[in-house]
């Protein structure tokens, strides 16, 4: 056989072209340690709206790790919050994540791109994800978008403060154990997880939702917050009048009585009002009824709704000597506002009295949050 003197550079090439020969007929490349997938990587979304991306960080290594994701690239002036900045992941485990993205409401059409960044604390293994979001600035003319009346077809999710999911009509985040789920969330009874259908403004969704899809276009996508008020939540409102007053004696029924303190009226005794803080002193009792006599201190301190509320005045000889108790109430002090052990809100203050929204559908705990919705029209009709 003759002697062939190749160059080094020649033989390298060779090295590298027997490499690449054995890998295709040898054994496939391995696995990345490290992977990012992305359930909708490209989405289209109005300047000023925010959008949603649902990832999943997986792990291929036979030991667990811990990852710390990052955003290692995002358009100027756009907002962008990772509902987790680090995951512990178990040997060949995966986790979801959240990124939240806030759009400018200058921004101009474009095609902008937004990468993640998922690195290994431990060792040296690193992954990285492209999002796209194309923002276009009008999306046709008014008969293109969604109006009342329309029947259209969406795909959404729900989900919670907590990044937890209650409900979607996304399967690859519907059956995939990697994407935290509340405790309401509720696999589709079918098995089967398809867009939503239903007529906008018909009282067939919620309030929040219904005002969301308006003016959406065919494949556009948003997420939107949606407060108790619009979404499963059943409201009250009572006003009250900051200056108040309350007569010292008064009669309840002894039924009544019982309800209120939880004990057998018993003349004499001493009870506290379970609402005002204030003492109450028991001055008869008959077949009919109990005689009460209210005892307050005069400028104490009570916390009947979580703000300050002072008494002002005790006058036990005014309205024919049934006397009167006076009180003002100061809601600029703070506090949790209640109302029957419910949170309440002020919705209206004025020098005279104030107006409290408070929630009776506290029996649905998606009731009482605010709600998350991606959305993503599929169709108009």
């Amino acid at each position: 056989m003759t002697k062939h003197n190749w160059p080094k550079a020649a033989l390298a090439v060779l090295a590298v072209a027997m490499v690449a020969l054995m890998g295709c007929t040898g054994t496939t490349a391995a696995a990345p340690a490290l992977s990012i997938k992305v359930v909708d990587g490209s989405l289209k979304a109005s300047p000023g709206t925010n959008v949603t991306f649902m990832l999943k960080v997986k792990s291929t290594q036979k030991i667990p790790d811990t990852v710390a994701l990052t955003i290692s690239a995002q358009p100027a002036l756009w907002s962008t919050a990772l509902s987790c900045s680090t995951l512990e992941l178990s040997a060949g485990g995966s986790k979801g994540v959240m990124l939240e993205v806030s759009i400018p409401a200058k921004e101009v059409s474009a095609e902008r791109t937004i990468k993640v960044r998922a690195a290994s604390v431990l060792r040296s293994f690193s992954a990285t994800a492209g999002l796209k979001v194309t923002v276009r600035e009008s999306f046709g003319l008014p008969l293109d978008l969604v109006r009342a009346g329309n029947t259209i077809k969406v795909d959404y999710t729900g989900y919670l403060g907590s990044h937890e999911i209650f409900d979607t009509s996304v399967k690859a985040v519907g059956s995939d154990q990697a994407y935290a789920k509340s405790a309401s969330f509720k696999i589709p009874t079918d098995g089967a997880y398809q867009p939503l259908t239903f007529q906008v403004n018909s009282n067939q969704m919620i309030k929040g939702f219904d005002a969301a899809v308006v003016g959406m276009a065919k494949g556009q996508t948003k997420t939107v917050r949606v407060p108790p008020a619009l979404g499963y939540g059943r409201f009250d409102t009572q006003r009250v009048n900051l200056t108040e007053t309350f007569p010292m004696h008064f009669t309840l029924p002894g039924v009544n009585f019982t309800v209120t303190y939880g004990e057998a009226p018993v003349p004499n005794k001493v009870v506290v009002e379970p609402f005002w803080g204030w003492k109450v002193q028991v001055l008869a009792v008959d077949a009919e009824k109990v005689s009460l006599m209210i005892l307050p201190e005069i400028n104490s301190t009570l916390f009947p709704y979580g703000w300050e509320t002072k008494v002002v005045e005790v006058n036990g000889s005014v309205d024919g000597g049934v006397g009167r108790v006076t009180v003002r109430h100061y809601p600029g002090t703070g506090g949790n506002v209640t109302v029957r052990a419910m949170k309440a809100e002020i919705t209206s203050l004025t020098d005279a009295y104030a107006d409290l929204s408070y929630n009776l559908a506290t029996g649905n705990v998606l009731a009482t949050q605010d709600l998350y919705f991606v959305i993503r029209v599929v169709s108009i009709s």
